[in-house]
């Protein structure tokens, strides 16, 4: 005989079932019941949710409710891994079918920020995981999206699996990041040889970098030799690494940011970034996003978003002020 369940999770599950069965589900309930739930309880609760009535808890969720509501809330009741899956998958398509305005949000772009600064465990667990979801392989679909040769060759490297091992001769591996930048303004050279690290070993050289050349951060250098000969997508690839290397929670609110910059928000974006950084790191990305902006995170959300999908990010958050 299978154990009696928790009376909170037959509380949830009940009342779950009941929001989404009406002929118009009650979103408001839902929002407040998978609002108010911790990443690990509203895993337990989709894993249930299938054992008692047989049906997909986020694939119910984002059929009953169209529009960017029904994807976060789906996001939500999925397992971190499963959510990144069906991103990767989705890249480059938008949840909202009537749009007019795109803003940023390429697959290139999609791909660079769940694949970059990941550890090789878990990039063999998004690889695994996406061919047993898709029944095909993560490099292909990635590199069916790859235009520009660079392009290609950067992902196949981040996909790659690498030896976890500390950076070994920092000062060598500064110098040559330096002579790469400075010297020889090479944009190819600087991108191929940052990717061929692993996470560790660039947050190491990046910071050590920064630290030792603080007037010209990596950045500065590439904005300052770099940048000014070369636009583009391999340019942003580089920018991309290096940033999210020398700190990962600042640059997280920053894409925070620029998902709300300018007219409209994106919010296929704003949903995949509460999705994949819910938890402990997001505490840190709201305190990276407030002094960077002066202003709390959930104070920018309310500005540009509304109604139930602005309540459920900022519950979501822990942040509703």
């Amino acid at each position: 005989m299978a154990p009696a369940l928790p009376p909170e999770l037959t509380f949830d599950l009940q009342n779950i079932h009941t929001a989404i069965g009406y002929a118009v589900p009650d979103q408001e309930a839902l929002v407040n019941i998978i609002g108010r739930r911790e990443y690990g309880q509203l895993v337990t609760i989709a894993r249930q949710y299938k054992t008692s009535y047989g049906v997909d808890l986020a694939v119910e969720l984002d059929r009953k409710i169209i529009g960017s509501l029904g994807s976060l809330l789906a996001g939500a009741c999925q397992h971190k891994v499963l959510a990144e899956v069906q991103y990767l998958f989705k890249a480059g398509k938008s949840n909202r079918k009537y749009e007019t305005l795109r803003k940023k949000d390429t697959a290139i772009e999609v791909f660079c920020e769940i694949l970059v600064g990941r550890t090789s465990e878990e990039i063999t667990e998004l690889k695994e995981a996406f061919t047993a979801v898709h029944q095909a392989d993560l490099k292909e679909h990635v590199l069916s999206f790859c235009k520009i040769e660079e392009t290609k060759t950067f992902f196949i490297t981040i996909l790659e699996t690498k030896e976890e091992k500390p950076l070994e001769n920092v000062e060598g591996a500064i110098e040559k990041l330096h002579k790469l930048l400075v010297e020889d303004k090479d944009l190819n050279g600087s991108l191929r040889y940052v990717s061929s690290l692993t996470t560790a070993q660039l947050h190491t050289l990046v910071r050590t970098y920064n630290s030792v050349h603080q007037k010209a951060h990596v950045v500065t250098s590439i904005d300052k030799n770099i940048a000014p000969s070369h636009k583009g997508e391999v340019l942003d690839l580089l920018l991309y690494t290096v940033m999210q290397a020398a700190d990962p929670a600042r640059h997280v609110a920053l894409r925070f940011e620029e998902s709300m910059e300018g007219l409209g928000t994106n919010e296929d974006h704003l949903s995949r970034l509460v999705i994949r950084n819910r938890g402990k790191f997001m505490e840190k990305v709201k305190a990276a996003y407030h002094m960077d902006y002066n202003r709390t995170l959930a104070d920018r959300i309310r500005g540009d978003t509304s109604g139930l999908y602005s309540h459920l990010i900022c519950h979501l958050i822990h942040q509703t002020i």
